[in-house]
């Protein structure tokens, strides 16, 4: 045992150790993807704005545009053959508002994240999308009307992306 744990036997060892933790932990079905990108995106325009893409990765497109009151107006989009969107989101009143379409398409309409939000335009959400090839983009957002940004007239969309 001594011997074992000497200089030589110590590296032999924790390969050991390795090599029966790997073989325990078995194998998974879930196919990941090494090194996800982080990216962030910002919108800020006066109202009757054009529409400009925020998002572009992994098949899913997401637009803003700021409508003639200066509220934000978001839509995502999808170029895959088959994928799923779902989300939440909290407006400035506390409400939670449900996003989904697990029949999301090349063909779809687009899904509004900014659904239903009227008054306090203080709002945030997730979406996860997901394509039948196993592309994952994760989207972190915020929106604010005409009020936001010590009112400049301006409407906000702003957040961050994680994509495979």
């Amino acid at each position: 045992m001594k011997r074992l744990i000497g200089t030589r036997g110590l590296p032999a060892l924790f390969v050991s150790i390795i090599a029966l933790v790997s073989l325990a932990a078995g194998t998974s079905s879930a196919s990941t993807v090494s090194g996800p990108a982080t990216k962030t995106f910002s919108f800020i325009a006066k109202p009757n704005s054009r529409t400009v893409t925020v998002v572009n990765v992994d098949s899913l497109l997401i637009n803003a545009r700021c409508d003639a009151k200066g509220s934000p107006v978001i839509f995502a989009f999808t170029s895959a053959t088959s994928a799923d969107i779902f989300g939440r989101m909290f407006d400035g009143f506390g409400r939670g508002h449900i996003i989904k379409n697990s029949a999301f398409t090349k063909t779809s309409k687009g899904v509004s994240l900014s659904p239903a939000v009227s008054g306090d335009y203080n709002s945030s959400g997730t979406v996860m999308f997901e394509t039948s090839t196993g592309k994952v983009v994760t989207v972190n957002y915020a929106f604010d009307n005409a009020t936001t940004l010590v009112k400049q007239n301006v409407c906000t969309v702003y957040g961050s992306v994680i994509a495979t």
